[in-house]
């Protein structure tokens, strides 16, 4: 059975729908007019002139913050440095390159800088294995001279400064070493 449809009645084409009851269109255009025209009259009484103001007297001398602290001294000179940023260059004996220990860590370095020379080769010929093995070999024998060396490196600077020709060969020898030793960290397996 079918349904009977119920058709909604449509107003007639001549008549117009009543209004909804609630706000009405123009309120917004209202407040809009009201706060464009409030703006206005402010930026108008604004610009008007305002009386002068009398100058103020310049202060004869303003104070210097720090007027009241005593005048800062230069630093003392301390071993290995002369205070300016610039080592100085210390009476030091000759023949510090002829130190026991020196000599010693020279010759384990020697060792090692050989079988780092024979890594990189094996590097180069993509013999991995080898790399490896000469590697581990090259790392500790120069980790171990680096190590013979540190303590006696720092008493140098102390003692000398960074200016001294010798304690400058002995820290670009130490410096190499340790250049040698962070590419050995990187190219070889652990």
């Amino acid at each position: 059975m079918a349904r009977p449809q119920h058709k909604q009645e449509e107003p007639e084409r001549g008549r117009r729908a009543a209004p909804k009851r609630g706000m009405s269109p123009l309120i917004p255009l209202v407040v809009v007019i009201v706060i464009l025209g409030g703006g206005v009259m402010a930026v108008v009484a604004g610009s008007g002139k305002q009386p002068e103001q009398a100058p103020q007297p310049a202060a004869s001398k303003k104070p210097k913050p720090f007027d009241d602290l005593p005048p800062e001294l230069p630093p003392s000179k301390k071993a290995g440095s002369s205070g300016n940023g610039r080592s100085f260059i210390a009476d030091a004996p000759d023949g510090l390159e002829k130190d026991a220990n020196w000599q010693k860590a020279i010759l384990i370095a020697n060792e090692g800088a050989k079988l780092y020379d024979e890594a990189v080769a094996a590097k180069t010929a993509g013999d991995t294995a080898l790399l490896n093995h000469k590697g581990a070999a090259a790392r500790t024998k120069l980790n171990d001279a680096f190590d013979m060396t540190a303590m006696w490196e720092e008493e140098l600077f102390t003692k000398y400064g960074d200016a001294n020709p010798e304690v400058r060969r002995i820290v670009k020898t130490r410096s190499d070493w340790m250049d040698k030793v962070r590419w050995l960290h990187k190219s070889i397996a652990r």
